[in-house]
Protein backbone atom coordinates (compact mmCIF):
# COMPACT_ATOMS: atom_id res chain seq x y z
CA UNK A 1 0.00 0.00 0.00
CA UNK A 2 1.52 3.47 -0.64
CA UNK A 3 -0.65 5.37 2.20
CA UNK A 4 -1.09 3.60 4.82
CA UNK A 5 1.67 0.88 5.05
CA UNK A 6 0.46 -2.37 6.22
CA UNK A 7 3.55 -3.36 8.72
CA UNK A 8 3.96 -7.00 10.07
CA UNK A 9 5.03 -7.05 13.76
CA UNK A 10 5.54 -10.77 14.40
CA UNK A 11 -29.15 -7.94 -9.30
CA UNK A 12 -31.82 -6.08 -10.89
CA UNK A 13 -32.48 -2.63 -10.43
CA UNK A 14 -35.32 -2.61 -8.08
CA UNK A 15 -34.26 -0.49 -5.26
CA UNK A 16 -33.08 3.18 -5.05
CA UNK A 17 -30.10 4.30 -6.98
CA UNK A 18 -26.92 5.12 -4.45
CA UNK A 19 -25.70 8.67 -5.25
CA UNK A 20 -22.15 9.95 -5.94
CA UNK A 21 -21.33 13.11 -3.89
CA UNK A 22 -18.88 15.59 -5.30
CA UNK A 23 -15.39 14.01 -3.62
CA UNK A 24 -16.34 10.57 -5.12
CA UNK A 25 -18.36 8.93 -2.32
CA UNK A 26 -21.58 7.01 -2.00
CA UNK A 27 -24.34 8.26 -0.83
CA UNK A 28 -28.13 6.44 0.32
CA UNK A 29 -30.35 8.91 -0.94
CA UNK A 30 -33.38 6.69 1.73
CA UNK A 31 -33.49 8.03 5.04
CA UNK A 32 -32.42 4.80 6.83
CA UNK A 33 -32.35 4.59 10.78
CA UNK A 34 -28.91 2.72 10.75
CA UNK A 35 -26.00 4.63 11.18
CA UNK A 36 -22.43 4.26 11.01
CA UNK A 37 -19.14 6.77 12.16
CA UNK A 38 -16.18 7.25 11.09
CA UNK A 39 -13.20 9.34 12.69
CA UNK A 40 -9.31 9.56 13.26
CA UNK A 41 -7.37 9.29 15.98
CA UNK A 42 -6.73 12.93 16.26
CA UNK A 43 -9.68 13.75 15.21
CA UNK A 44 -12.33 11.98 17.34
CA UNK A 45 -15.13 14.74 16.40
CA UNK A 46 -15.00 13.52 12.84
CA UNK A 47 -15.03 17.43 11.80
CA UNK A 48 -11.79 16.87 8.99
CA UNK A 49 -9.67 19.41 10.65
CA UNK A 50 -6.78 16.38 11.91
CA UNK A 51 -3.28 17.44 10.28
CA UNK A 52 -0.59 13.91 9.86
CA UNK A 53 2.57 14.01 8.88
CA UNK A 54 4.79 11.65 6.70
CA UNK A 55 5.79 8.74 9.22
CA UNK A 56 3.00 9.49 11.43
CA UNK A 57 1.24 6.58 12.83
CA UNK A 58 -3.28 6.25 12.32
CA UNK A 59 -5.65 4.74 13.83
CA UNK A 60 -8.92 4.91 12.28
CA UNK A 61 -12.35 4.28 14.59
CA UNK A 62 -16.22 3.66 13.43
CA UNK A 63 -19.00 2.68 15.56
CA UNK A 64 -22.80 1.34 14.23
CA UNK A 65 -26.13 2.12 16.30
CA UNK A 66 -27.35 -1.66 15.22
CA UNK A 67 -25.14 -5.10 14.61
CA UNK A 68 -23.86 -4.51 10.95
CA UNK A 69 -21.48 -5.53 8.19
CA UNK A 70 -18.96 -2.50 8.46
CA UNK A 71 -16.43 -1.85 5.77
CA UNK A 72 -13.73 0.96 5.84
CA UNK A 73 -11.59 2.00 2.69
CA UNK A 74 -8.73 4.78 3.07
CA UNK A 75 -8.40 7.56 -0.16
CA UNK A 76 -5.49 9.10 -0.23
CA UNK A 77 -4.76 11.92 -2.61
CA UNK A 78 -3.85 10.59 -5.01
CA UNK A 79 -6.47 8.29 -5.16
CA UNK A 80 -4.74 5.41 -4.42
CA UNK A 81 -7.04 2.91 -1.96
CA UNK A 82 -6.46 0.80 1.03
CA UNK A 83 -8.61 -1.55 2.26
CA UNK A 84 -8.58 -1.44 6.14
CA UNK A 85 -11.61 -3.13 6.93
CA UNK A 86 -11.68 -6.53 6.31
CA UNK A 87 -8.61 -6.99 6.04
CA UNK A 88 -6.00 -9.83 5.37
CA UNK A 89 -4.96 -9.69 9.80
CA UNK A 90 -8.58 -9.02 10.85
CA UNK A 91 -11.41 -10.41 8.06
CA UNK A 92 -13.84 -10.01 10.74
CA UNK A 93 -16.23 -6.97 9.97
CA UNK A 94 -19.38 -8.11 11.48
CA UNK A 95 -19.52 -5.18 14.37
CA UNK A 96 -21.99 -4.98 17.29
CA UNK A 97 -24.21 -1.80 18.19
CA UNK A 98 -23.12 0.87 20.16
CA UNK A 99 -19.20 0.10 20.77
CA UNK A 100 -15.91 1.80 19.18
CA UNK A 101 -13.74 -0.49 17.42
CA UNK A 102 -10.12 1.11 16.76
CA UNK A 103 -7.87 -0.06 13.72
CA UNK A 104 -5.51 -1.11 14.36
CA UNK A 105 -7.43 -2.91 17.39
CA UNK A 106 -5.31 -3.25 20.26
CA UNK A 107 -2.45 -5.92 19.94
CA UNK A 108 -2.83 -6.17 15.73
CA UNK A 109 0.14 -7.59 14.20
CA UNK A 110 -0.02 -4.45 11.72
CA UNK A 111 0.24 -0.42 12.03
CA UNK A 112 -0.85 2.26 9.67
CA UNK A 113 1.91 4.74 8.59
CA UNK A 114 1.38 7.72 6.83
CA UNK A 115 3.55 8.59 3.38
CA UNK A 116 2.85 10.57 0.42
CA UNK A 117 1.77 12.50 -1.62
CA UNK A 118 0.66 15.25 0.20
CA UNK A 119 -3.29 16.37 0.35
CA UNK A 120 -6.77 15.64 1.37
CA UNK A 121 -7.37 12.24 2.41
CA UNK A 122 -10.75 10.28 3.42
CA UNK A 123 -11.79 7.30 5.31
CA UNK A 124 -14.91 5.90 4.05
CA UNK A 125 -17.16 3.57 6.11
CA UNK A 126 -19.69 1.33 4.19
CA UNK A 127 -21.93 -0.27 7.00
CA UNK A 128 -24.70 -2.90 5.75
CA UNK A 129 -27.48 -5.10 7.38
CA UNK A 130 -25.84 -8.05 5.20
CA UNK A 131 -23.15 -8.75 4.14
CA UNK A 132 -21.29 -7.37 0.87
CA UNK A 133 -19.47 -9.32 -2.07
CA UNK A 134 -16.27 -6.92 -2.90
CA UNK A 135 -14.72 -9.95 -5.12
CA UNK A 136 -14.62 -7.06 -8.03
CA UNK A 137 -13.16 -4.75 -5.43
CA UNK A 138 -10.74 -6.25 -3.48
CA UNK A 139 -8.74 -9.22 -2.73
CA UNK A 140 -9.49 -9.19 1.33
CA UNK A 141 -6.48 -11.79 1.88
CA UNK A 142 -3.20 -9.94 0.05
CA UNK A 143 -5.15 -6.55 0.52
CA UNK A 144 -4.80 -5.78 -3.04
CA UNK A 145 -7.21 -3.18 -4.49
CA UNK A 146 -8.92 -4.09 -7.75
CA UNK A 147 -10.37 -0.43 -8.08
CA UNK A 148 -8.20 2.82 -7.57
CA UNK A 149 -9.67 6.72 -7.11
CA UNK A 150 -12.71 7.40 -5.21
CA UNK A 151 -15.01 8.26 -7.70
CA UNK A 152 -14.33 4.66 -9.32
CA UNK A 153 -14.56 2.93 -5.67
CA UNK A 154 -17.68 4.71 -5.55
CA UNK A 155 -19.32 3.19 -8.49
CA UNK A 156 -17.96 -0.04 -7.98
CA UNK A 157 -19.61 -0.26 -3.98
CA UNK A 158 -22.71 1.30 -5.63
CA UNK A 159 -22.92 -1.76 -7.84
CA UNK A 160 -22.90 -3.61 -5.10
CA UNK A 161 -25.31 -2.17 -2.52
CA UNK A 162 -28.32 -1.71 -5.11
CA UNK A 163 -29.53 -4.59 -4.64
CA UNK A 164 -30.16 -4.41 -1.17
CA UNK A 165 -33.33 -3.20 0.54
CA UNK A 166 -33.44 0.69 0.58
CA UNK A 167 -32.62 1.01 4.47
CA UNK A 168 -30.11 -1.35 4.40
CA UNK A 169 -26.98 0.36 4.11
CA UNK A 170 -25.64 3.75 4.74
CA UNK A 171 -21.79 5.17 4.99
CA UNK A 172 -19.64 8.21 6.51
CA UNK A 173 -16.53 9.70 5.44
CA UNK A 174 -14.47 11.76 6.94
CA UNK A 175 -11.43 13.67 6.01
CA UNK A 176 -8.02 14.12 7.34
CA UNK A 177 -5.02 16.80 5.69
CA UNK A 178 -1.26 15.13 4.76
CA UNK A 179 1.94 16.95 4.78
CA UNK A 180 5.57 16.34 4.74
CA UNK A 181 7.45 16.72 8.05
CA UNK A 182 9.07 19.87 8.54
CA UNK A 183 12.20 19.29 10.42
CA UNK A 184 12.82 22.98 11.66
CA UNK A 185 9.75 22.89 13.09
CA UNK A 186 9.21 21.00 16.17
CA UNK A 187 6.52 18.62 16.78
CA UNK A 188 4.36 19.26 20.05
CA UNK A 189 4.43 17.38 23.07
CA UNK A 190 1.86 14.75 22.98
CA UNK A 191 -1.44 14.44 25.34
CA UNK A 192 -0.57 13.00 28.51
CA UNK A 193 -3.47 10.89 28.02
CA UNK A 194 -5.68 9.24 25.39
CA UNK A 195 -8.16 7.02 26.14
CA UNK A 196 -10.81 5.48 23.80
CA UNK A 197 -14.87 5.98 24.29
CA UNK A 198 -16.41 3.71 26.95
CA UNK A 199 -17.40 0.55 25.19
CA UNK A 200 -21.01 -0.19 24.72
CA UNK A 201 -22.05 3.47 25.29
CA UNK A 202 -23.52 5.61 22.69
CA UNK A 203 -21.44 8.84 21.86
CA UNK A 204 -23.57 11.81 21.17
CA UNK A 205 -19.67 14.41 21.07
CA UNK A 206 -16.49 14.16 21.91
CA UNK A 207 -13.95 17.28 21.98
CA UNK A 208 -10.24 16.93 22.99
CA UNK A 209 -7.46 19.30 22.80
CA UNK A 210 -3.57 19.40 24.34
CA UNK A 211 -4.80 19.54 27.72
CA UNK A 212 -8.69 18.63 28.05
CA UNK A 213 -11.07 15.76 26.77
CA UNK A 214 -15.15 15.98 27.13
CA UNK A 215 -17.30 12.90 26.17
CA UNK A 216 -20.85 12.89 26.35
CA UNK A 217 -22.55 9.78 26.30
CA UNK A 218 -26.31 8.92 25.30
CA UNK A 219 -26.99 8.63 29.21
CA UNK A 220 -25.78 5.49 31.33
CA UNK A 221 -24.74 5.01 35.22
CA UNK A 222 -21.95 7.24 36.62
CA UNK A 223 -20.66 4.79 38.76
CA UNK A 224 -20.23 2.45 35.93
CA UNK A 225 -18.32 5.46 33.46
CA UNK A 226 -16.30 6.57 36.26
CA UNK A 227 -14.72 3.06 37.51
CA UNK A 228 -13.73 2.72 33.23
CA UNK A 229 -11.83 5.97 33.61
CA UNK A 230 -10.57 4.83 37.24
CA UNK A 231 -9.24 1.79 35.92
CA UNK A 232 -7.49 2.88 32.54
CA UNK A 233 -6.24 5.52 34.87
CA UNK A 234 -4.71 2.93 37.73
CA UNK A 235 -3.43 0.67 35.07
CA UNK A 236 -0.92 3.50 33.35
CA UNK A 237 0.62 4.30 36.58
CA UNK A 238 -1.84 6.78 38.14
CA UNK A 239 -2.52 7.43 41.92
CA UNK A 240 -6.26 8.46 43.15
CA UNK A 241 -5.20 11.51 45.58
CA UNK A 242 -8.35 13.02 45.91
CA UNK A 243 -11.92 11.68 45.48
CA UNK A 244 -15.57 13.45 46.10
CA UNK A 245 -19.27 12.64 45.58
CA UNK A 246 -20.82 15.87 45.29
CA UNK A 247 -24.71 17.09 44.85
CA UNK A 248 -26.95 14.71 46.44
CA UNK A 249 -30.02 12.80 44.10
CA UNK A 250 -30.73 16.60 42.73
CA UNK A 251 -27.34 17.52 40.94
CA UNK A 252 -24.71 14.19 41.65
CA UNK A 253 -21.27 14.56 40.04
CA UNK A 254 -18.18 12.52 41.40
CA UNK A 255 -14.84 14.66 40.90
CA UNK A 256 -11.29 13.11 41.37
CA UNK A 257 -7.75 14.32 41.35
CA UNK A 258 -4.90 11.40 39.92
CA UNK A 259 -1.02 12.29 40.33
CA UNK A 260 1.40 10.34 38.38
CA UNK A 261 5.21 12.05 38.46
CA UNK A 262 4.90 15.54 38.13
CA UNK A 263 1.39 15.08 36.02
CA UNK A 264 -1.73 15.97 37.89
CA UNK A 265 -5.62 14.75 35.61
CA UNK A 266 -8.99 15.69 36.92
CA UNK A 267 -11.98 13.57 36.37
CA UNK A 268 -15.33 15.16 36.80
CA UNK A 269 -18.35 12.58 35.88
CA UNK A 270 -21.97 13.64 36.06
CA UNK A 271 -25.05 14.09 34.34
CA UNK A 272 -26.53 16.97 32.31
CA UNK A 273 -30.39 16.26 31.15
CA UNK A 274 -30.30 12.79 29.00
CA UNK A 275 -26.83 12.91 28.81
CA UNK A 276 -23.64 11.67 30.99
CA UNK A 277 -20.92 14.20 30.74
CA UNK A 278 -17.38 13.34 31.34
CA UNK A 279 -14.51 15.89 31.69
CA UNK A 280 -11.11 15.05 31.87
CA UNK A 281 -8.57 17.86 32.67
CA UNK A 282 -4.56 17.19 32.85
CA UNK A 283 -1.39 19.20 33.72
CA UNK A 284 2.36 18.74 34.36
Amino acid sequence: MKRLIATSLLGLMAYATPVLSPQGIIVNPVPTDLEVQTWVDRDPSGLGNATYFFGDKIRIYTRVNQNAYVYLFNVNADGQIDLILPNAYNPVNYLRAGETYGFPEPGARYEFTISGPAGIDQVLAVASRQPLSLAQIADIRSGQMRVQGASNLARALSIVVTPLPDRDWVSDAVRYNVQPRQAVNPQPRPPIYFISPMPGYWVNWEDRDDTEYSVAYRGGDMEQIFSYYHRDLTSKGWVKVRFKSKGGKKNPAYEAEYRRGGDRLEVRVAPRGAEMIVKLEWGR
